[in-house]
């Protein structure tokens, strides 16, 4: 028999409630189609990890690679969904 200390039962409480509201936000923030106009003008993308899967069948590291190689193939694909292909 498990025998669960009231501060075992806290910890896993808002352990729980953390992941599930940062991964339900997460879903929320990502959910909108790429805005290609914003990365354009930089012509340099930083290195954080949010693929995205083109119709190409080819999977983006973020969304700045996406729109650097959008544009370079001068529109011949569009985005397909979030995460990897």
């Amino acid at each position: 028999m498990f025998i669960f200390s009231r501060v075992q039962v806290i910890y896993f409480t808002l352990l729980f409630i953390h992941y599930s509201e940062s991964h339900f936000l997460r879903a929320i923030m990502f959910r909108r189609p790429v805005e290609c106009i914003v990365y354009y003008s930089k012509g340099f993308c930083t290195r954080e990890y949010f693929p995205v899967c083109a119709t190409n069948g080819r999977t983006y590291f973020n969304k700045c690679t996406f729109c650097l190689a959008y544009r370079e193939s001068g529109g011949s694909f569009t985005m397909s969904h979030y995460g990897r292909c």
